[in-house]
């Protein structure tokens, strides 16, 4: 099988969804282009707007081939994120449906993975591998990204994810080389957490993963203190247990979907995704490149404010969840931040609130039933 050498790092069909329905090309803003300047003194940005299709687009040759004793593979792009991919289109596609509560369920694990992978495979993920597992050779690194690409989808699972839409705005959401964006309202681009290529740490209460689904679709995933109470004090402090790989319960029926972002909100999205590019954005509409033109506050903390939710689904005391089997035993239980009972009496005692709450309900049920018998 001839091997592939153009490997996409945001793959072409997930630039599509940034696309008109039956458009061909759009248009891709490099943000550090090539400064020409000619003998009469006129200054040329080489490349700096470019009108081609997603196949010419937010790519790299031989990204991720690895090379032993001579022979090039090229396994990593063929079939690990061959298959990220496919499942994570579908993961995609299910999240941003009108439809989604039913169709999200086979996905949702998907979803995080992708998610995961997509910001760990881009020449700005990679980057920091490198910074972080000082790898020895370039084959090293690639098995490192494999290693470590489920990293943090234990704190996504347990943040408060919310589904914005844009589809009552004439500016649409844009795609970036850096699809899996972090923001946090207390460190400003020029902040040593925000410089090439780091990024404020997820693990931050006040840390927000911003990752649009398409055109009209962004999803915002924050830790859920913050989502509760905002504020520049809490913000650079960490979550309550952080912690990557750990296994953890989802419960997706707490998504928000509910909010219609207006022009200036998607305007700011999309000025956040642009600050936090490494060097190139891509949009449908060429205007849409240029977000600070129309937006009338960039300042960075101020920005913040959009991300605020008022939903009822991010408000409750004592949130757990609890899982039983068909006889009504304990399999699993957490809080709402991942801990599970430490201890055999720990977990005698959430047995116990587990017995009473299903009692609770069968003596509700009986009742209805009780009620509606004629």
């Amino acid at each position: 099988m001839k091997l592939s050498h153009k490997h996409h790092y945001v793959p072409e069909w997930y630039q599509k969804r940034f696309m008109h329905e039956g458009q061909k090309a759009y248009f891709r803003l490099d943000l550090f282009p090539e400064i020409i300047k000619r003998p009469d003194g006129k200054v040329i940005r080489k490349g700096e707007v470019l009108t081609k299709g997603p196949g010419k687009f937010f790519f790299e040759i031989d990204l991720y081939t690895t090379n032993y004793f001579g022979h090039e593979n090229d396994d990593i792009e063929r079939h690990l994120f061959g298959k990220i991919d496919t499942d994570g289109a579908a993961a995609i596609a299910a999240m941003a449906s009108p439809d989604w509560m039913r169709l999200i369920h086979p996905h949702i694990l998907n979803y995080f993975e992708y998610l995961d992978a997509q910001r760990l495979r881009t020449p700005k993920g990679l980057q920091w591998l490198i910074q972080v597992t000082k790898p020895k050779s370039y084959n090293d690194l690639l098995m490192k990204m494999q290693e470590v690409r489920r990293m943090h989808c234990t704190m996504w699972a347990e943040a408060s994810m919310e589904i914005v839409g844009a589809n009552t705005s004439d500016t649409k959401f844009i795609v970036s080389d850096t699809p899996v964006t972090f923001y946090n309202s207390v460190f400003y681009p020029a902040n040593v957490k925000c410089l090439f290529p780091n990024d404020p740490e997820i693990y931050l209460k006040g840390t927000r993963t911003i990752f649009p689904l398409d055109m009209n679709h962004c999803a915002i995933l924050t830790n859920v203190e913050y989502a509760r109470s905002p504020g520049k004090l809490k913000a650079p402090k960490p979550r309550t247990n952080p912690r990557y790989f750990d296994e953890t319960i989802i419960n997706y029926s707490d998504i928000i979907r509910e909010r219609e972002f207006n022009e200036q909100q998607v305007l700011s999205i999309n000025y956040i995704l642009k600050q936090r590019a490494t060097k190139y954005i891509a949009a449908a509409n060429k205007d849409w490149l240029y977000p600070e033109n129309h937006l009338k506050k960039t300042d960075w903390r101020a920005l913040d404010s959009i991300f605020v939710s008022n939903s009822t689904k991010l408000f409750g005391t004592d949130r757990e969840t609890f899982i039983g089997g068909k006889d009504g035993k304990l399999i699993a239980t957490q809080d709402e931040f991942g801990r599970k009972p430490k201890s055999k009496k720990e977990w005698l005692k959430k047995e116990q609130q587990a017995k009473e709450m299903q009692e609770h309900v069968m003596r509700l049920l009986a009742k209805e039933k009780s009620n509606n018998t004629p």
